[in-house]
């Protein structure tokens, strides 16, 4: 399990173990690839490479792939090869999300993107149309029963903002949470939650994380303009 000591697994084999997925996957994938080509698919067709999390293979001490927010699990691989449509050996280090992925396929298939729809295509942005390391001043990350154990055995969601540098994590309903700095502490080790000297920082990030995950919530239908309003008071 995620939370047993060290010492209750061998850190080896669970290493061993996840680089023979990752070349399974890998070998499938080359298959997919090869049919692609001797069938004459391969340059008409979309590839998008990427998962749905990572693997903390004991990072901070942990494996698998909860109950955390740091960077090697929320941060995962996406790659995308479309041959003439995007723009070739583009590298991006913008910030985007996988829900991104569903609204660039709609684009890319030729398909209105629904305005309920919180993803932002990705098309401008590797066909060159926009700063290649621009996209999104800040993405989410959410985690159910992300605490856990005899002393917080409520299932606690978890909630994390990160803006490119400051990566701020909430777990709803209890006091504690984390606080990074990611431009001097890119290892996530110094948590500024409780600081005394991060005051204000933790206050600012606290405005932005609400801001952020309010920004998550279905605004309804899209508003028609033509619309009439009517100014209306509630009489006791």
């Amino acid at each position: 399990v995620a939370s047993a000591p060290p010492q209750a697994y061998d850190a080896l084999e669970v290493k061993a173990n996840y680089y023979a997925m990752i070349m399974l996957i890998d070998d499938q994938l080359a298959r997919i690839v090869d049919v692609l080509r001797a069938t004459g698919q391969l340059d008409n067709t979309l590839i998008v490479f990427m998962s749905d999390h990572g693997e903390l293979l004991g990072d901070h001490g942990l494996i698998l792939k909860g109950c955390r927010f740091f960077d090697g699990l929320v941060r995962v691989p996406l790659i995308f090869h479309w041959p003439g449509e995007l723009r070739d050996g583009l590298r991006s280090q913008a910030l985007v999300e996988t829900l991104d992925v569903a609204p660039t396929l709609l684009e890319a298939a030729g398909l209105p993107i629904p305005a309920s729809m919180q993803g932002r295509s990705l098309l401008p942005l590797m066909r060159g149309h926009t700063d290649p390391n621009q996209h999104k001043p800040c993405v989410v990350s959410e985690f159910k029963d992300s605490i856990g154990g005899p002393q917080h055995g409520d299932h606690s969601h978890g909630s994390m903002v990160f803006d490119g540098r400051f990566k701020s994590v909430v777990y709803h309903g209890h006091r504690i949470g984390e606080l990074y700095d990611t431009a001097s502490d890119p290892g996530e080790f110094n948590n500024l939650w409780d600081d005394p000297g991060a005051r204000d920082l933790k206050t600012e990030r606290l405005k932005a994380h609400l801001d952020a995950m309010m920004a998550t919530v279905s605004t309804g239908p899209e508003r028609d303009r033509k619309s009439t309003r009517l100014n209306s008071s509630h009489r006791t």
